[in-house]
């Protein structure tokens, strides 16, 4: 098992895990999301590749409207 932050929050996940399935795994929409590790923007058709490390920290953002 590994430790990943997600938007500050601790969570363990089996080593080798995708962020993609780290997504799937805590129900996170995807739709008009951006996702960093570690402060550096993964781009969305990276992240059934990205494996996340133990520590590290996962940065979900989801895209408002405002004005």
């Amino acid at each position: 098992m590994i430790n990943i932050k997600v938007n500050q929050t601790s969570y363990q996940f089996p080593a080798q895990v995708t962020l993609d399935q780290i997504l799937t795994q805590l129900d996170i929409s995807v739709s008009g999301i951006a996702v960093a590790i570690n402060e550096r923007i993964i781009t969305r058709s990276h992240w059934v590749s990205t494996i996340p490390d133990d520590g590290d920290a996962v940065l979900i953002i989801k895209a408002t409207q405002g004005g």
